[in-house]
């Protein structure tokens, strides 16, 4: 059942258009204080809201400009009434205001359900297309949690919206501890979030200048220590109820900056001085081809040696022995 919350200061008003509502088959939450507002927002599923324009303390247009400009409510329509003269202007700052429609009194009754059921409609569709990008986006962070690489994932405004845990073995020690009221993504550290936006705009410029999606390049971190990067601009997803352009950073993570004692693991494990190198090469996203060129072996001993590596350490594949070494 779709639950709509009704704010309006006459309470001949709210009746009616709750009963209405509710004879409808909407689940409705009425109030005739404005500011209990945020409180049932944040306690009931709103689909849509609908408030009268003249109520004293709060007017209705201000309030839905706060219920648009928090994120979290942003995306509930809303729907405002007023009484029977109003002009043009009237109706151009309510709109403004962030609200999907504006109605006036006396109640049509047709009407007011035929822009109710489509700006639920809308709420809906929007619910389950944000559903279906988060979940991409689960799906997406768990293959970058898996990754061998380090990765870094960067919003249109160049913040670092993502951080797999090769990237965070690598730029934590570049975090300052700041006192801030404004938590980064994922729990990033002010100081970290400085230095890849500063490493993240000079990157761009490189990319520009290549005029390539994707682009090699080096970052020279604060010890001096000199980065090999891949800078790759994502395609938009039409899907993405943000529409946020992203761009993908990765990077081999430098031996010692690897997030696990590779050591230890070898010694749980019961694997060789061989097969320890091993691991630390795949966690570093070489292939097999390139282990074997690294190691002096063939392609065919490496998968060799990686078949006595999954049975020691009970897995099946790369991804997953990776998994393990976070364990």
């Amino acid at each position: 059942m779709n639950e709509i919350l009704i704010v309006d200061d006459i309470p001949d008003n709210l009746l009616l258009l709750k009963t209405i509502l509710e004879l409808n088959g909407y689940a409705v939450h009425a109030t005739q204080n404005p500011k209990e507002t945020p409180k049932l927002l944040k306690k009931k599923r709103i689909d849509l809201v609908i408030l009268d324009v003249n109520m004293p303390e709060v007017n209705g247009i201000d309030l839905c400009k706060r219920i648009k400009k928090n994120p979290s409510t942003a995306h509930i329509p809303v729907i405002l009434f007023t009484a029977e003269r109003t002009t043009t202007e009237d109706v151009v700052a309510g709109l403004r205001g962030g609200a999907d429609k504006y109605l006036t009194r006396p109640i049509q009754e047709a009407e007011l359900l035929a822009w109710v059921r489509a700006s639920i409609r809308d709420k809906l569709a929007f619910d389950d297309a944000f559903r279906r990008v988060t979940e991409e986006r689960r799906v997406f962070e768990q293959a970058c949690n898996e990754s061998p690489l380090a990765m870094v994932l960067f919003d249109a405004e160049g913040t670092p919206f993502y951080m797999n845990p090769g990237a965070q073995a690598i730029f934590a020690p570049y975090g300052a501890v700041t006192k801030s009221r404004v938590k980064p993504a994922y729990g990033l550290n002010p100081g970290v979030v400085k230095l890849l936006k500063k490493l993240y705009t000079d990157s761009q410029n490189v990319r520009r200048r290549s005029r390539s999606q994707r682009t090699d390049t080096e970052w020279v971190l604060p010890d001096e220590q000199v980065l090999k990067v891949l800078i790759m601009k994502l395609d938009k997803d039409p899907k993405d109820p943000e529409g946020h352009d992203y761009t993908l950073v990765s990077t081999e993570v430098p031996l010692k900056n690897l997030p696990f004692d590779p050591e230890t693991f070898a010694i749980r494990h019961g694997l060789s001085k061989r097969e320890k190198e091993l691991v630390t090469l795949i966690f570093q996203g070489f292939s097999n081809m390139e282990i074997g060129e690294r190691m002096f072996i063939s392609e065919h001993t490496v998968k060799v040696h990686l078949k006595h590596i999954f049975d020691k350490v009970g897995v099946k594949n790369r991804t997953s022995l990776i998994r393990k070494l976070f364990a």
